[in-house]
């Protein structure tokens, strides 16, 4: 049996984007910067651009290519990266520490930090960004609840 085509679409505005796979869908799906594309099986292809006219017409979600899962990222960091870090000072670290995106690894280095007893402006830079971090994940939430709110 051959394997069917998948199509990939992605958001082309800077915040979030929701559809339907298929129209009177219950469900739907949201574009967002953590789930940057949604995939679209042949035999469904059809259903998907009927539910989401809107969105193709006013250029909200574009196709693209297959999305590479092959990615890299500042936030697989293991203890030993981390210690090195904070071996090569409190300027590597602020220099590092915007390119921090997860909440979890902000923290783990926070904890590693207290537990090395590094210098005051070390865990005073890892707590501001934890705190940011936080912020940000509230602020997306509340998003969700009023999305879930008006749908």
């Amino acid at each position: 049996m051959a394997e069917e085509t998948i199509h990939y679409y992605k958001k082309t505005v800077p915040y979030l984007v929701g559809g339907r796979r298929f129209p009177n869908d219950p469900v739907g799906f949201v574009i967002t910067d953590a789930q940057p594309w949604v995939e679209v099986k042949e035999s469904e292809l059809r259903n998907f651009k009927i539910a989401n006219k809107r969105a193709f017409l006013e250029g909200l979600i574009e196709e693209i290519p297959e999305p590479s899962i092959d990615w890299e990222t500042d936030n697989a960091l293991s203890d030993e990266q981390i210690d090195q870090i904070f071996k090569d000072g409190i300027a590597k670290l602020r220099k590092k520490l915007p390119t921090i995106t997860s909440i979890s690894t902000a923290a783990r280095m926070l904890d590693r930090a207290k537990t090395q007893r590094r210098s005051e402006a070390m865990i005073d830079a890892l707590e501001d960004r934890v705190a940011e971090l936080q912020g940000e994940e509230l602020e997306l939430e509340r998003i969700e609840r009023v999305l879930d709110r008006d749908a």
